[in-house]
């Protein structure tokens, strides 16, 4: 008599769809093996496993107990694997290696007569073609949704809630990423989650992490884009920054070798570009001489061939600069700069008014909060009242709600004394006067003071035989 090991296996999506469910297959196996009056030695079964490889436990177990099986029975092929190696595999270099026989219900063969071993290798071919083609139509479906700007499924980012295959704005996660856009710009991402964390905010995720802090700074999703592969198309959901705000910290992603660079002691450190190759130049010297003076220069690092990774184009013709003479022509263009007075003026009321509008709007999402945090300690309270949970599990979980409570109150007094700190703002006229005093601030300004302003006015020096400044003006 036969002793047969009935295999098992069913993907959620299967067994809502397609009736692939555990009862109605184990029913037509067992029925299958009391009309050829088969031994079941055991059922082996993998739950919401998907076929496309082996490493599924049921059948690990199954593998593991094969001196104890004559055969092995199926509902249908494709149960045992979507993979036209791993089918070819698993019955010929194991079952059949091992004088184990493999039968499929629905494909009506066994690999005990010649027909069953072909036809195993043409079904493990349309098995394989099935997949691929299910993989094809996935492929094309989130393409597709993602060019109509929705949401391509996965847990939704910090500051949405997802309702209905739709992205939807949390109203406290979206004010704590608008928070965490402007704290980065000063900050950078470690900080800003720790700001973030002493300040007792939190997600649905847990606490802020500067890793995800560096993931969203760089997400388009919160300026209403999806982002799918390499494109990235219009989303149908509402954006939490505004692009100036998004672009804006692009720009500090993209400076912060720049940023390092800056560090240095020489004067242009990280602002110099190459016009002919667009590497960027870097500060250097030379000795020469019994006493062995040294020859400051700047020179692109494809002209010096070295470090290979900055070398944008071996034959580059560029030049060595003298470091001093690069600077001064620099510095006289600095020293006639011409300030965008009426700019400024504009820029200082915008900071101003919007500081303001900000710290009003957060007030008010950190009042629902501390609403909705009311609502759920009251809740728990009349669970308790009513003996539907236990005196331990309340007070854990009121503590946590209380103290998460606390910490808004504290934000919103914050929110308050930055609203009190924009009415006594600095006075336009004194930093008027400042201004119109630029000159002089920049002929007293340390070496290194110098070094920070041009940082601050300058976007990018490119040079080849002449020299262009961008400005940051």
């Amino acid at each position: 008599m036969k002793k047969v090991a009935l295999y098992i296996r069913v993907s959620t999506t299967e067994q809502a769809t397609e009736g692939y469910s555990i009862a109605a297959q184990g029913d037509r196996l067992k029925s299958y093996c009391g009309l050829r009056n088969w031994t079941i030695q055991d059922t082996y079964l993998d739950a919401g496993y998907t076929g496309t490889n082996i490493e599924r436990p049921g059948l690990q177990r199954l593998l593991q107990n094969l001196s104890n099986i004559d055969t092995v029975l199926v509902y249908k092929l494709d149960r045992l694997s979507r993979s036209q190696r791993d089918i070819l595999y698993l019955v010929e270099e194991i079952f059949l290696a091992k004088n184990i026989g493999f039968v499929s219900i629905m494909e009506s063969f066994d690999t005990s007569t010649p027909f069953g071993k072909a036809m195993i290798g043409i079904l493990a071919v349309f098995a394989q073609l099935e997949r691929e083609t299910i993989v094809e139509r996935t492929k094309l479906g989130k393409e597709r949704r993602a060019k109509e700007g929705y949401w391509n499924g996965g847990p939704p980012p910090i500051g949405y809630d997802l309702v209905d295959g739709m992205l939807i704005i949390n109203e406290f996660e979206g004010m704590q990423v608008k928070k965490v856009f402007n704290l980065y710009k000063k900050y950078g991402q470690n900080k800003t989650a720790e700001i973030m964390n002493s300040m007792g905010f939190k997600t649905k995720y847990g606490r802020w992490q500067g890793r995800s802090i560096a993931r969203i700074v760089a997400n388009p999703i919160y300026i209403g884009m999806i982002h799918y592969k390499k494109d990235i198309y219009q989303g149908v959901h509402e954006p939490i920054i505004t692009k100036k705000d998004f672009l804006e910290i692009q720009g500090i992603i993209d400076n912060r070798s720049k940023t390092k660079l800056s560090k240095s002691k020489y004067l242009l450190g990280g602002l110099l570009w190459c016009g002919h190759c667009g590497a960027r130049l870097k500060a250097s010297f030379s000795t020469a001489g019994k006493g062995k003076s040294k020859f400051y220069y700047y020179v692109c690092y494809s002209v010096s061939k070295r470090p290979l990774h900055m070398v944008k184009d071996p034959q580059c013709l560029g030049r060595y600069w003298k470091m001093s003479n690069l600077e001064n022509l620099v510095l006289n263009e600095v020293a006639n700069i011409k300030l965008d007075k009426d700019r400024f003026i504009k820029e200082y009321h915008r900071h101003y008014n919007d500081n303001y509008k900000n710290n009003f709007d957060e007030i008010n999402t950190l009042k629902n909060r501390e609403t909705d945090l009311d609502t759920q300690i009251n809740r728990l309270i009349d669970l308790y009242q009513f003996d539907k949970i236990s005196k331990q599990s309340i007070t854990d979980r009121i503590e946590n709600l209380y103290q998460e409570k606390k910490s808004i109150e504290e934000n919103i007094n914050n929110c308050k004394l930055s609203i009190d700190d924009n009415i006594e703002k600095v006075p336009l006229e004194t930093l008027l006067m400042i201004f119109d005093d630029f000159q002089l601030i920049w002929k007293e300004a340390t070496k290194d003071e110098r070094k920070h302003i041009l940082n601050m006015l300058i976007k990018k020096i490119t040079v080849n035989d002449l020299v262009n400044i961008e400005w940051n003006l």
